[in-house]
């Protein structure tokens, strides 16, 4: 039976591989402080770089081999290599509350990609969903994993671009998918593209196959967006 799922707006927002992957993967670099980490970086578009559970304090380089932009909210960064340094490697120090890594990354002509580290030291266990618990267990862990934008070590996650259409005067974007073996969880970034304040009724999101809906923020001014969370049952050609 479906199911609205609320988690509280402090656990939302306090829970924020291979080299030759492609696009639509995610890099990811385990290390500890100090080590330094090799991964690739778009030539022309931007690399979303985060830290799985912290936040990015400080980034040291060269500033004229790299752009950056900062996103403070979320602890993460953007960067693009300049032209001058299009094919050579960036050098990079990224500092977190608990350690900082050397990165090493080179530039090749790639989309736009994430490169997520992980700091081996931070963790304990390794995070699953849907090992861990019953059926609703596992539901409240996969949206938590979502809002926290964590990498579940039992599914595979894939970052997308996708715009779908909704409503009237609304943008939806799929920004993430999480594939487990049972479930499927989506992560979406709806915006109010009208000129008023809209609503957001959670059962209108409701379609066959969906077991679960949360919307991070119900009243959208105009311009403003809200993540969206969906599971869904998985199916046999995903």
């Amino acid at each position: 039976m479906p199911m609205t799922l609320s988690i509280p707006r402090r656990a939302l927002f306090a829970l924020s591989l291979a080299l030759s992957l492609p696009a639509s993967a995610i890099q990811i670099l385990d290390g500890v402080d100090g080590q330094t980490l090799v991964g690739k970086i778009a030539q022309k578009e931007l690399t979303r770089i985060t830290v799985e559970r912290g936040r990015i304090k400080k980034v040291t380089g060269n500033a004229g081999e790299f752009l950056l932009e900062k996103d403070e909210d979320k602890g993460q960064i953007y960067i693009r290599p300049t032209l001058e340094s299009a094919t050579k490697p960036v050098n990079l120090f990224i500092t977190t509350e608990r350690a900082t890594f050397t990165l090493l990354l080179q530039p090749v002509d790639l989309p736009a990609d994430t490169i997520v580290i992980r700091d081996r030291a931070a963790r304990s266990e390794p995070a699953r969903v849907e090992r861990n618990g019953g059926y609703v267990r596992v539901i409240k862990n996969l949206l938590l994993a979502m809002a926290s934008d964590a990498l579940p070590r039992d599914m595979e996650v894939r970052e997308m671009a996708k715009e779908l259409s909704l409503w009237k005067e609304t943008r939806l974007l799929l920004t993430r998918v999480y594939l487990g073996q049972a479930m499927t969880g989506e992560k979406y970034v709806l915006t109010n593209m009208s000129g008023k304040p809209m609503v957001i009724a959670e059962q209108e999101l409701y379609k066959a196959g969906v077991i679960a809906v949360s919307v991070e923020n119900l009243d959208l001014q105009p311009d403003e967006s809200s993540n969206v969370f969906v599971i869904r049952e998985r199916n046999d050609h995903e």
